[in-house]
């Protein structure tokens, strides 16, 4: 008797194919995933590169334009947006002249991303870029000192935020912030030298590149002393009239 191996035949054909969709899903899931979940931190990243500076923007307009209050709406994604006060951030600007010396604590904005390594700042006034556990950092947008060449005018600004607690933030918040404060310290005329440090977070080194690049760069042109992380204005390149440094106090009511 002659056996019938028709339903033979159709259940290889499911078995392969089967095996095929399997392979398929699999391999999917082994080199497709890792990309779509690193194209969604990469896109979370951005968006909170774009907020960061929104934040920044809406502080200069407490600074600078006599606004008392500002309220920020933003999607935190993949990742927690903390803020820290100054009196615990740890990191500071030591401004010395030949008229003395004055510490300038600042406290921080901070966004840390869960799918990866990056961790952005809101820094006395910059917003700046780096990787969480690695070395080097970036500046994304530059704080607003500035020298006048016409005038020989040279202006600190000090962006000192403050909080109650300690608050952090995923998915929908609002940051709220008021200025509490504006001190301007005594214009000194004509200096014989100055000199800028920045001291980091006990916690770690974290910004120093970001500053050394900015305080360096063209727009100020300091020059870098062999004490790490100090700078000093080229004086007899860019005479100084006039030392002006402003000193803003920035309070986060919420998150």
């Amino acid at each position: 008797m002659k056996m019938n191996e028709k339903a033979v035949s159709e259940a290889i054909g499911f078995v392969l194919i089967l095996g095929i969709v399997i392979s398929g899903i699999g391999l999917v899931t082994l080199y497709g995933y890792p990309v779509l979940v690193k194209e969604q931190s990469n896109t979370d990243v951005k968006n909170m590169e774009r907020a960061m500076i929104v934040i920044q923007n809406d502080m200069k307009s407490l600074c600078f334009k006599n606004v008392p209050y500002k309220e920020t709406s933003l999607q935190v994604s993949g990742g927690t947006l903390e803020v820290t006060n100054s009196s615990s951030y740890g990191g500071y600007m030591n401004v010395t002249t030949d008229a003395g010396f004055w510490i300038y604590p600042f406290g921080a904005l901070t966004y840390r991303s869960d799918r990866s390594n990056e961790v952005i700042t809101l820094e006395n006034g910059a917003v700046m870029l780096r990787q969480d556990g690695a070395t080097g950092s970036a500046m994304l947008a530059e704080p607003r000192w500035f020298y006048d060449n016409a005038t020989g005018t040279f202006v600190i600004y000090i962006m000192n935020i403050t909080t109650d607690t300690l608050m952090a933030k995923s998915g929908m918040t609002t940051v709220r912030m008021s200025l509490e404060n504006a001190t301007t310290h005594p214009p000194l005329l004509s200096p014989a030298a100055i000199t800028v440090k920045y001291e980091t977070d006990p916690s770690g080194d974290y910004y120093s590149t970001a500053w050394e690049n900015y305080l360096t760069g063209n727009s100020l042109g300091m020059d870098k002393t062999a004490t790490p992380n100090e700078y000093t204005w080229k004086i007899s390149e860019k005479p100084v009239s006039k030392l002006v440094i402003k000193e803003y106090r920035i309070k986060i009511h919420d998150l």
